[in-house]
């Protein structure tokens, strides 16, 4: 079975152990400037730790997905979903205070399984997004998508065999903080991050990157 279709990828980075960011005024250019800088650096030098999450933030916009199995072709109209809360995400693995780079990349993804089910015994994961979600580009990047490393069959996890992902627009960084409200955590944004020199290498470790043209 092989799953395509546009992709978004997320890689989270926690800057808590590293940044106090309580002793910036970013609402001053210049110390914005700075803090901007100082997150940069931080990333160039390796000192930023990529957090390991139990899921890797990978998803396929469904309107776009093609499905695979034995020379038929479905769309995300024919599967069925686990949903996945956003929320739950982050309430499971951050804590209120902590400050986390977000980097986003947008391309091309490829997905491999060996096994080939029939379309009604596969069930795909689905990042679904309360109506109340925070107005954040987070979730705009990340509510609604086809999760293809949450695949089951007959209720079964399956896993990829192989992957490619081909980028189409440039890595996207921006600064998060998590904060807590009526005892429910969320991301709010605080900075975006120039990271125009960073390569898609940094996505390596979640995906393979291919610069050639996407499979056919």
């Amino acid at each position: 079975m092989i799953i395509r279709g546009e992709s978004n990828i997320i890689k989270v980075y926690d800057l808590t152990p590293l940044i106090d960011i309580e002793s910036y005024d970013l609402s001053d250019s210049k110390e914005l400037e700075n803090f901007q800088e100082t997150v940069v650096s931080f990333i160039d030098s390796g000192e930023a730790e990529a957090v390991d999450l139990p899921e890797d933030l990978i998803g396929i916009v469904p309107d776009t997905a093609e499905i695979e199995i034995n020379d038929n072709t479905y769309t995300f109209e024919d599967v069925e979903y686990i949903n996945k809360s956003v929320d739950e995400l982050i309430s499971e693995n951050f804590e209120e205070g902590d400050l986390l780079l977000l980097l986003q990349g947008n391309g091309d993804g490829y997905f491999e399984y060996e096994e080939n089910p029939d379309i009604n015994d596969l069930k795909i994961g689905y990042t679904a997004c309360d109506i109340d979600t925070p107005e954040e580009p987070v979730y705009d990047f990340f509510c609604d998508l086809m999760l293809p490393k949450i695949v089951e069959v007959k209720n079964e996890r399956i896993e990829i065999v192989a992957t490619n992902f081909y980028p189409k627009n440039i890595i996207i960084g921006e600064v998060y903080i998590v904060r807590k409200e009526d005892g429910n955590k969320y991301l709010e944004k605080v900075a975006d991050i120039d990271v125009m020199h960073f390569h898609w290498d940094l996505f390596e470790d979640i995906i393979q990157v291919d610069y050639d043209e996407p499979i056919a």
